[in-house]
């Protein structure tokens, strides 16, 4: 039986059962197939890393109150936006060191490694795999820093890695001009399917952290305008993030139906995802570029059924592709409503279209693509 250690910045923990989620259930998927996993992250000061099925974990302090949990490293770093925080860098530069020392202590242990983030936690296993296989995975912000990243450096990155793997094809201009032994791979992150139940499909639900790239305000004005008109739909966001105070007092400024339930567990999530009518993705850019990359709650209301209404950004408009509604990325407030409107008439008991896009990306199948890349 082989070994894999699984690096993360950030590990789901009992403050914030949905931060790096993504990564404990691909750990969990991988221990389901025979492999032994190690998942090694960080957690806030204080919290509890939360157990995974089959896998063992061991975490460090994300210093001074977490920088890569919650609001994410992007926000707190203020990257693309010109304005260094010096003391947020440095707190990144502890937690970064102290996950060096936790890879370092586990890496005569394992035959494989797979690293969420190449920065910094690609370039941490690279330090640390000696001749074992490295799979080191991109997802949104990473591939835009790499693809900014000096040449000298940027190559010295790709070298950490044996194989790479995208997590939407937009990114892959990061590895241009960089020899590979491998093309690197595209494909998004997996989910479980929330278990079917005969439930109402009664609101209209977004999930992500609440932070600017994701741009919930034109979700908030889409239904503001909805309720203008005499259509006043219940809106539910799951997600926690430096924009959740803005947003409520905004949802409350406009008298919206709207309940905000801050970060949840996946019975949780399942649970709302399973009365989604209408699931709204309004992501887009921010200062400096970033953007969406592939969004994993969008799979996850995709594959339990929802019907998607969602603006441009990123691999948004593949992943839906003909089986919701995609709006251009600079949508208007009216136009979205327009779209959530039709989609909450049309879908009384969910998209049945959307739940047969997403079922490729079930983590039963991206698993075996991961212990491939590895060992195949």
């Amino acid at each position: 039986m082989r070994t894999v250690a699984m690096l993360t910045t950030s590990l789901p923990h009992d403050g914030d059962p949905s931060a790096g989620a993504f990564v404990r259930e691909m750990a969990i998927a991988l221990a389901r197939r025979g492999v032994r996993v190690k998942l090694l992250g960080s957690v806030p000061r204080g919290r509890v890393a939360l157990p995974a099925e089959g896998v063992r974990i061991a975490s460090v302090e994300d210093v001074d109150g977490g920088v890569f949990a919650g609001g994410g490293a992007p926000e707190r770093l203020r990257l693309g936006e010109g304005r260094a925080r010096p003391r947020v860098w440095a707190r990144a530069a502890r937690t970064t060191a102290s996950l060096a020392s936790l890879a370092a202590r586990h890496s005569r242990e394992v035959d494989g490694w797979v690293s969420h983030f190449a920065l910094p936690s690609a370039l941490i296993a690279g330090s640390v795999r000696g001749s074992r296989p490295h799979l080191a995975i991109v997802h949104g912000t990473d591939g835009w820093l790499l693809e900014r990243l000096p040449a000298p450096l940027r190559r010295a990155v790709f070298a950490s890695a044996t194989r790479w793997r995208f997590t939407w094809d937009g990114m892959l201009p990061a590895a241009a001009g960089v020899r590979l032994a491998r093309p690197p791979e595209v494909a998004p992150m997996g989910y479980w399917p929330a278990e079917a139940r005969d439930v109402a499909r009664d609101v209209v639900l977004s999930v992500g952290r609440l932070v600017p790239v994701k741009r919930l305000d034109r979700a908030l004005s889409a239904l503001a305008a909805l309720k203008a008109q005499g259509r006043r739909l219940p809106w539910v966001v799951l997600g926690d993030g430096p924009e959740r105070a803005r947003l409520e007092a905004m949802a409350s400024a406009h008298g919206l139906d709207a309940r905000f339930e801050g970060a949840v567990d996946a019975a949780t999530r399942d649970a709302w995802l399973r009365r989604a009518r209408v699931f709204l993705h309004t992501a887009g850019r921010v200062a400096g570029g970033r953007g969406e990359g592939a969004p994993v709650a969008l799979m996850e209301a995709m594959g339990a059924g929802a019907a998607v209404v969602a603006t441009a950004s990123g691999a948004v408009g593949w992943m839906v592709g003909e089986a919701g509604r995609v709006l251009d990325g600079e949508a208007s407030a009216a136009e979205i409503a327009e779209a959530v409107r039709a989609a909450w008439e049309e879908h009384p008991t969910g998209s049945s279209s959307a739940r047969e896009r997403a079922t490729p990306w079930r983590w039963e199948a991206q698993a075996e693509g991961i212990e491939r890349a590895l060992w195949g």
